[in-house]
């Protein structure tokens, strides 16, 4: 169902939620299935009302229905229509896997450090254990000492100068020193250095921590310098290549949320056609690592084997498919979809699943490589 924006009381959603609940029960009255199963699914598709549905901006949503469970999702997709059968159909939902996949930002400067979740085109910030708030928070360079140094003078190792130790309250504020030439003279840029390289590491490592076990892409804004330094510091398998090097403050989060997508997007596209290109290859090469045929990928998928999936979301292909048997036909007057069961059965084995968009021939409606061959 297609929503209007900003959710309040517009009689158009009531309307449409009407007109699809009409199509719904009009669906459902042409399956023969269990009559309990079927009447705990018009009951739920009864109680289903505007306030389940109404909210948000811009919004779609998909509606879920079994005799034991409702859900309502957002969704992205173009289609709107109404499915009924003995499984979830999801194919109609593949216009979501265009989009960039959720993800997190990492935002650093010297004057604050923060990530944020990304999902659905909304950012959260996180809150990470040990994670330093600004450079201020863990070096012991200060303004002052940056003065003293422009000034010529080097730490004196006395009390109120940066190695000395703390100065009595009756005594002096402030850093002091002696002044320097040269010749033996102390730079505090280094200490500067040294402190800003320690920054970026306890940025990233508690960053990396946090995301460890997850398998989510981060995407780095911070300055140009600051973004090197996190960047040499950490070994996390899912930072993303690009990342934008531009002070964080200099954007706004609808700014920074757009240019970390689109960094993202050129990651994903990326993967998405090395993958193709892989599997095009072992389907030139006919070494039974890859296939095109529709029943021999949904029963495969079925088994765990499919790794990755590309599929036409706008072709059907009916039939029936049994799970428990793992065997599939095609058939007219089949109940099942045979793309959308390949679907269902990659996802639920942890397979990828990619638009086709054009790729391979005319015919090609489906292809998949597998994670062994048979």
């Amino acid at each position: 169902m297609e929503m209007a924006a900003g959710g309040g009381e517009h009689d158009h959603i009531r309307i449409a939620l009407k007109n699809a609940k009409s199509q719904a029960q009009k669906a459902i009255a042409t399956v023969a299935a269990d009559a309990a199963a079927i009447a705990s699914v018009e009951q739920r598709l009864r109680a289903l009302s505007y306030d389940d549905v109404a909210g948000g901006s811009e919004r779609r949503v998909a509606v879920f229905i079994a005799p034991d469970v409702t859900r309502v999702v957002d969704a992205r997709f173009t289609e709107t229509s109404v499915h009924v059968g003995p499984r979830f159909r999801l194919l109609p939902l593949l216009e979501d896997l265009k989009q960039t996949p959720d993800h997190a930002i990492l935002v650093a400067s010297r004057e604050r450090a923060c990530l944020y979740r990304a999902v659905g085109g909304i950012l959260s910030e996180e809150k990470i254990p040990d994670l330093p708030g600004s450079l201020a928070a863990i070096s012991k360079f200060t303004n002052q000492q940056e003065k003293g140094n422009i000034h010529g003078r080097e730490d004196s190792g006395i009390p109120a100068s940066y190695r000395g130790g703390l100065m009595s309250p009756a005594g002096p504020a402030g850093p002091s020193g002696v002044p320097h030439h040269s010749m033996g003279g102390h730079d505090w840029r280094e200490d500067h250095e040294e402190d800003m390289r320690s920054y970026a590491n306890l940025i990233i490592n508690a960053v990396a921590q946090y995301l460890s076990g997850t398998n989510t892409p981060l995407v780095l804004i911070a300055d140009e310098r600051l973004y090197g330094m996190l960047r040499a510091s950490t070994e996390y398998p899912f930072l993303v290549d690009k990342g934008i090097t531009q002070h964080p403050d200099t954007l706004d989060q609808t700014e920074m949320r757009d240019a970390a997508s689109q960094c993202l997007q050129s990651a994903v596209e990326k993967r998405r056609s090395e993958t193709w290109d892989k599997l095009a290859m072992s389907l030139g090469r006919g070494d039974r690592e890859a296939s095109k045929d529709p029943v021999e990928i949904v029963t495969a998928a079925a088994t765990g084997r499919v790794s990755h999936l590309f599929v036409d979301s706008g072709h059907t292909l009916y039939g029936h498919f049994d799970a428990t048997k793992l065997t599939a036909e095609p058939a007219e007057d089949g109940a099942d979809d045979l793309i959308d069961c390949a679907v269902v059965e990659t996802l639920r084995n942890g397979g990828d699943v990619f638009p086709l968009e054009g790729r391979g021939s005319v015919e090609t409606c489906i292809a998949a490589s597998f994670r062994y061959p048979v």
